[in-house]
C-alpha cells in the first residue's frame, strides 16, 4: 500500500482559478511518485469571495483532481479583515478536525501556515493519526500582525498564537521554512529540524509559444508601450499605494508610453481605484486563472514588486510572484527592502528601491524605461538561470520527496 500523505493549506488552490498553487505542485510530484496524497482546503475563495464547490448546508466536498485526492472544506465567509476573518479561520478549524477524524490515517501530516490555528489543528491530527508532522512556514504569525496588524505583543491573541507558533516548532518533526532568512527565527524559538523550501515556479510552464508581441495584442496592450506589471494580492500589505504614487509622478510626461498594469484582487483594490482616479498610465485589471498566468507575463516588458516597510519582510517573505517573474525571463523593479531588494542587486536582475518610496520606485520605472532592451534582456537571462539554479519547483519537490521518504523508511522498520 503506498505511502499516504496529507498536505493542509486553508488558502490552497487548484490551477483553474487565480492565487499560489505550491501545495497543488507539491501534491502533483509527490504522486507522480507513488505517494497518495489528499489535499484539505477551504472551498471560500478569498479571491473571487465566493464558495466554488459546496452546495447550501454542505459540510465538504471530496473530488479527485488530477490524481489528487481534494477536499473541500467549509468555511464561514467574509469580505474584508475584520473579526469576521477569525471566524472565518475557526470555522475551517473545526470543519478541518471532523472531517480528519473520518479519513484513514495518514503516514505524514503537512500543515502550511499562515494559518495557525490550522496548523495547529493539522498537528492535533497528527498525534491523534499517529502521523509525522511537518511544519511548513509560509508567513511568520504572530509576528505579521504585530507589525502588519499593529496588535500588542501582550494582547491575549498575540501570546495565544505566540504560544501555539512555539509549540508547533517544538513538536514538530520536520520545519519547512520559504523564507531563508526565517531558518534562525525558528530555530531560537525550538525548532531543530529545519529545511529551506523556497517559492518557486513550474518552469515547463513558462515555456510559451506565443511571443510577447502576440501576447500584447491578445491582452489588449499597446504595442508601442513599455509595459510594467504587478500580479497578485492587493492587499495592505502590498503597499500596492506606492506604485500609484510613482504612475501619479510620471504621467504627464510619459502616459502612452509607460503602461502599468495591476492584476489582481483584494480588499484594498476599490481604495487603490479610487485613489488612482485620472492617472493615466496606470491601469486595473481583474485576476486571472494560475494557470494562465505564464502568457499573461509574456505580454510585459517588466515586473514590479512591492511590500509594506516593516521589518519581518526585510528577511522573512519568499514572494512567489517574484519567481515567476524571474521565470519570464524579464527585469524586475523591487521595493521591498532586505533579502530580496540585495538579490536583485547582487544578481543584477534589475532594480531595488527601498520600501514605501515613490519618488524613488518612478525614478526607477524611468531608468527601466531608458535601459537598452539589450541591458534588459542581459537582466532577464539572469533571472532565468537564477530560477534555474536555486527556484525551481521541480528541485523543491525533489527535496521535499527525499525527506518524506527518509521518513517512510523509519515508519517500514518499526512496523517491521
Amino acid at each position: 500500500m503506498p505511502a499516504k500523505v496529507w498536505i493542509i493549506n486553508q488558502f490552497a488552490n487548484t490551477p483553474d482559478v487565480p492565487g499560489h498553487i505550491r501545495q497543488y505542485e507539491l501534491g502533483q510530484f509527490l504522486s507522480s511518485q507513488d505517494y497518495e496524497v489528499e489535499i484539505f482546503a477551504s472551498d471560500y475563495n478569498l479571491t473571487q469571495r465566493k464558495y466554488r464547490k459546496l452546495n447550501f448546508a454542505q459540510f465538504y466536498f471530496s473530488e479527485n483532481y488530477h490524481k489528487l485526492q481534494w477536499n473541500w472544506l467549509y468555511a464561514t465567509p467574509y469580505k474584508i479583515n475584520n473579526w469576521q476573518r477569525y471566524v472565518n479561520m475557526l470555522s475551517f478549524c473545526i470543519t478541518l478536525f471532523i472531517v480528519g477524524l473520518t479519513k484513514r490515517k495518514p503516514d505524514i501530516i503537512i500543515g502550511s501556515s499562515p494559518q495557525l490555528l490550522a496548523t495547529f489543528t493539522a498537528w492535533l491530527l497528527a498525534k491523534i493519526h499517529g502521523a509525522y508532522f511537518y511544519f511548513e512556514v509560509r508567513d511568520l504569525w504572530p509576528q505579521v500582525l504585530i507589525e502588519l496588524g499593529g496588535k500588542s505583543p501582550t494582547s491575549l491573541l498575540v501570546r495565544g498564537l505566540a504560544w501555539i507558533e512555539q509549540l508547533l516548532y517544538k513538536k514538530s518533526d520536520r520545519v519547512i521554512v520559504l523564507a531563508s532568512g526565517t531558518v534562525d527565527y525558528v530555530k531560537k524559538r525550538g525548532a531543530t529540524t529545519v529545511h529551506w523550501l523556497p517559492n518557486g515556479p513550474n518552469l515547463t510552464e513558462f515555456q510559451n509559444n506565443i511571443t510577447p508581441e502576440e501576447a500584447k495584442q491578445q491582452y489588449n496592450i499597446p504595442s508601442d508601450s513599455t509595459c510594467l506589471m504587478y500580479t497578485g494580492a492587493h492587499g495592505t500589505a502590498n503597499a500596492l499605494e506606492t506604485i500609484v504614487e510613482a504612475c501619479r509622478i510620471l504621467d504627464d510626461e510619459y502616459s502612452g508610453k509607460i503602461l502599468v498594469i495591476l492584476l489582481g484582487d483584494g480588499p484594498e483594490k476599490q481604495e487603490l481605484i479610487e485613489q488612482a482616479k485620472g492617472i493615466q498610465c496606470l491601469e486595473f485589471r481583474n485576476p486571472l486563472p494560475k494557470q494562465e498566468i505564464p502568457q499573461f507575463l509574456q505580454a510585459a516588458d517588466g515586473f514590479i514588486i512591492t511590500l509594506k516597510n516593516i521589518s519581518l519582510f526585510q528577511y522573512g517573505v519568499s514572494p512567489n510572484k517574484l519567481y515567476d517573474y524571474y521565470a519570464s525571463e524579464k527585469p524586475v523593479i523591487v521595493a521591498v527592502g532586505g533579502a530580496v531588494n540585495q538579490e536583485v542587486k547582487s544578481h543584477q536582475l534589475g532594480w531595488a528601491v527601498p520600501p514605501e518610496n515613490p519618488q524613488d520606485l518612478a525614478k526607477a520605472i524611468l531608468s527601466f524605461y531608458k535601459t537598452c532592451p539589450e541591458d534588459r534582456q542581459a537582466m532577464g537571462e539572469r533571472a532565468k538561470h537564477l530560477v534555474e539554479s536555486t527556484y525551481s519547483r521541480t528541485t523543491i519537490c525533489q527535496k521535499l520527496a527525499a525527506i518524506i521518504q527518509e521518513d517512510i523508511n523509519c515508519l517500514d522498520k518499526g512496523r517491521n
